[in-house]
């Protein structure tokens, strides 16, 4: 079909967004709100969970300045291009606790307070503060500095064997004589091949200067290479008799009495004490299509588990949200503060910060976490982290800034997966033998990409932190424009057979070594590649396939002190690599350099790119325990800016943000009638009989566009799979029978085209194969219509794999009307245009206007049989209308 042809194609621009229905409304909750209201702006509902229970596909609830304690737990999940949204309302700051604040003290004796709880308790989950202050569970020996990470351990002198199960136990002859019993014990081995993991235990028993409790553990190696006798630092925790020091605090179960002491010795003031009385603030659980904008959550976690699908977290600030006393029989707590499952969840420009264990759980498949600030977790030693990413497929981690991590900082195992452009820092602060990334096994077939992983020691005289760390057995890993600078071990360092990893144009500075490895009896390399690395000592693994790696002194970066590692004017570096498909492409001079910076290349920096001390939506503080201590506690004269989510420099303008930057990724007007669709195809009224061009769809799934072949060129649409859609919004002139001709192309099986109007099946065609992708057939069918307006939905169903292709589809009638007649020889050409347009096919003089979508006039003009062409130079790429001013017909061309 002829993509130029605009015969009887009529187009209307109409304000109507990709993510409304016909029922869509806005939703307002507020603190003085009442739930028995309609939820208007005028009259909010005073919950979160009122509005949870009655949002549907399309609403968007804007929850008004507040500290709410409830959990947001959507009763309904949106639909592809109608999501539920939960927003704070523009320039408000809002918080989801799940903290309790706690009253009606009384001396318990000395200086020790207590008061009465009206809730559940959360066992191990517990969790206390008084005012900004995080709590310790009563302990000894006492935590002096208040910092989580120094431990404020002792050494123990003996105990069990890595045998013992039952009945183990651990001496000190400075342990209180006190009754242990209920408490629990930490412990961390370091003998010499160990120390990679803290556990802790139960305690069953205990008498003077010794504690006895059960080892079960699972793995059994984190007993038998951990074992009590092994005389590393301990405490202890749990029991009243050790409520002895400022900021500790104990509960007793049976009472539901909390008892804290404060510093001074001073009585606690009503309502500064909060105690955790949720486990979570927001509840995604088997959700799809959710989005949560622009708020705070404090105690509570996030989840998105079974079978989550297609939600958003943005702007989210998350803190001490799942901490845990830790003791547990594997090697990780499973408390994350976020967990993400399910498939295609974006979690961006987010805050997770402070808890024990795990920051960000990230598993399922297609998942991204980008743009993210995540930081001060895994106080335990365990195999937790700031972020987990284990068991995930073809999920990606960019743009992420990380530190302060017990043990990693990226605990990682997955396969398909992308991590590029993070900075990560500041790991194995408790534990050892683990790294800034730390991954295991394979193969993983993964890429690991310019990112920054640096500054990591361990604690004390520990000194095992390594940067990029392949642990046993690694396969299947992509290693190249990555930066590794001081860490206390090696930059690289890959265990027992590591197979099919490529190294390639990393740059190493001040590491123990570039490259290191643990070759068990028995073990060795397969196809490790190392090359094109700059290095600052030389030690390149023996076992790898070393090429142009060369060694360089400090001279040859720019600023090693400011951590910029681009490579200075007439470094070694420069033109001393080899060509690598796929990673050096785009080189300057005669060959690629050596090092993750190619000289006068792309400048490429690592981590998040928004102001922390404004916080991920511009706002400022929230006055919230744990935020950046230079946060503005507010942002005078903040700005509305809107999601620009299809680069079409056109902004959406139900995704709003309110701060005194410009975000990323936003703009200042709200004009985007099409916020998904840089084409802005979805205002399109298309009029039947008439062509539709299939790739101005209103809504669709699953589809792409590309670039067609056809007769006419233009676009079709493609990687069309079971299940995938597309609609359009559609005027019938007059009822009756149509014939319908689909321009396909196919080289599966094909499948089958269903055409529905509002939701009614009323046709179907069958597609088979053409012999390729691009080699078109027109196959016919034909269906009654009704008149007036209604969606047309083209929904494609068949086997597995992609099914055809189309390019445009007709609809046709035996009777023309009389503008039929006269236009059906106009057409505009080119289209699309880069400098101008022309119409053929006038009979007479017409006078036109041109409107851009949003119906501004950008220019009028005359035309005829004789003057046809227009120039269009000055307009900017997109979509435009060509109406003429006395049948009010309109045409319509894309400037690109």
């Amino acid at each position: 079909m002829d993509a130029f042809k605009q015969t009887l194609i009529v187009y209307i621009a109409m304000l109507f967004l990709s993510h409304s229905t016909a029922f869509s409304r806005d939703i307002y909750v507020a603190m003085d709100g009442d739930d028995a209201s309609n939820g208007s702006i005028d009259n909010p509902y005073k919950t979160i969970t009122k509005a949870a229970s009655v949002a549907v596909a399309g609403d968007i609830v804007y929850i008004r300045e507040g500290t709410y304690e409830e959990i947001l737990k959507p009763s309904n999940s949106g639909t592809a291009g109608n999501p539920i949204i939960f927003t704070s309302y523009p320039g408000e700051k809002v918080i989801i606790s799940a903290m309790e604040s706690l009253s009606g003290w009384s001396n318990d004796s000395g200086t020790i307070y207590k008061t009465t709880i009206n809730f559940d308790s959360l066992g191990q989950e517990n969790f206390v503060m008084n005012g900004s202050t995080a709590l310790d569970l009563a302990r000894w020996p006492n935590n002096i500095d208040g910092e989580p990470f120094t431990l404020n351990s002792l050494r123990n002198d003996g105990g069990s064997g890595p045998d013992v199960v039952n009945n183990a136990f651990l001496t000190s002859s400075q342990i209180p004589n006190i009754d242990w019993t209920g408490g629990s014990v930490f412990f961390y081995g370091d003998k010499p091949g160990s120390g990679w993991i803290a556990w802790k235990s139960f305690i069953t028993s205990s008498s003077a200067g010794r504690v006895n409790f059960n080892l079960d553990k699972n793995p059994t190696w984190i007993r038998t290479f951990h074992a009590p006798g092994d005389f590393g630092d301990f405490y202890l925790e749990g029991v009243k008799a050790a409520l002895d020091y400022q900021n500790e605090w104990w509960f007793k179960e049976n009472t539901k009495e909390l008892f804290v002491q404060l510093p001074n010795g001073n009585a606690p003031q009503d309502g500064m004490v909060r105690m955790r009385k949720r486990r979570l603030t927001i509840d995604l659980n088997g959700r799809s299509y959710i989005e949560i904008r622009n708020l705070a959550v404090f105690g509570g976690a996030i989840e998105l588990k079974n079978n989550s699908n297609n939600n958003v977290l943005f702007g989210i600030s998350s803190f001490y949200g799942n901490h845990t006393q830790g003791i547990f029989r594997g090697f990780n707590a499973g408390k994350p503060s976020v967990e993400v499952n399910g498939s295609r969840n974006v979690i961006e420009k987010c805050e997770i910060a402070f808890s024990a264990a795990t920051g960000l759980r990230l598993g399922g498949q297609f998942n991204e976490v980008r743009n993210s600030y995540i930081h001060d977790f895994n106080y335990l030693g365990s195999y937790d982290a700031p972020l987990v990413a284990r068991g995930g497929i073809d999920n990606k981690i960019l743009n992420n800034t990380i530190f302060n991590g017990g043990r990693d900082g990226i605990n990682f195992n997955g396969n398909r997966c992308e991590i590029a452009y993070n900075d990560v820092y500041k790991s194995n602060l408790i534990a050892d033998d683990c790294a800034t990334f730390y991954t295991v096994g394979g193969p993983q077939n993964t890429e690991i990409h310019h990112n920054w992983f640096h500054d990591t020691a361990s604690r004390g005289s520990k000194n095992k932190a390594a940067g990029i760390y392949l642990d046993n057995d690694a396969e299947a890993f992509s290693v190249h424009h990555n930066v590794v600078w001081n860490t206390e071990w090696t930059g690289v360092q890959i265990n027992w057979d590591g197979k099919d990893i490529d190294v390639f144009n990393n740059t190493f500075y001040n590491n123990s070594d570039e490259m290191g490895a643990w070759h068990k009896e028995g073990t060795s390399f397969t196809n490790v590649k190392v090359w094109n690395n700059l290095g600052f000592k030389g030690e390149w693994e023996p076992q790898s396939d070393k090429q142009n790696n060369i060694v360089v002194n400090s001279d040859s970066y720019v600023s090693i002190a400011n951590g910029n590692f681009n490579l200075s004017q007439g470094s070694a570096a420069i033109d001393a690599g080899r060509v690598i498909n796929g990673i050096t492409d785009g080189f300057n001079g005669a060959n690629p350099d050596a090092g993750a910076y190619e000289f006068n290349g792309d400048n490429w920096v690592a981590g998040i790119d928004w102001d922390i001390t404004l916080g991920p939506n511009g706002l400022g503080c929230y006055g919230l325990p744990g935020e950046n201590e230079n946060c503005v506690q507010n942002c005078t004269n903040p700005t509305n800016w809107y999601a620009d989510n299809d680069n079409d420099g056109l902004g959406d303008s139900t995704d709003v943000v309110s701060a005194c930057a410009q975000p990323t990724g936003y703009v200042s007007n709200a004009d985007d009638d099409c916020p998904v669709d840089e084409l802005n195809t979805c205002t399109i009224l298309h009029i039947i009989p008439g062509i539709i061009e299939v790739e101005e769809y209103t809504t669709a799934q699953g589809i792409q566009r590309e670039t067609t072949s056809d007769t006419g060129g233009g676009m079709n649409i493609g990687y069309i799979e079971n299940g995938d859609y597309t609609t359009y919004r559609s005027s019938i002139e007059t009822a009756g029978t149509y014939d319908v001709s689909f321009r396909i192309a196919s080289n599966s099986q094909g499948g089958t085209i269903n055409i529905l109007s509002d939701q009614t099946v009323i046709g179907s065609v069958d597609v088979s194969n053409t012999g390729g992708w691009q080699s078109w057939n027109t196959i016919n069918t034909s269906v009654d219509l009704t008149s007036g307006n209604q969606n047309i939905r083209f929904s494609y169903n068949g086997g597995s794999g992609f099914l055809f292709n189309i390019n445009s589809v007709e609809f046709s009638s035996s009777v023309l009307s009389v503008d039929d007649v006269n236009l059906q020889d106009v057409i505009i050409f080119p289209n699309p245009a880069k400098t101008s347009i022309s119409l053929l096919g006038l009979r007479k003089e017409h006078e036109f206007k041109i409107t851009d979508i949003t119906g501004r006039v950008v220019k009028k003009i005359k035309l005829s049989n004789e003057i046809t062409q227009v120039d269009v130079t000055e307009l900017s790429n997109g979509l435009y209308i060509l109406t003429e001013n006395e049948t009010k017909t309109v045409l319509k061309f894309i400037k690109s």
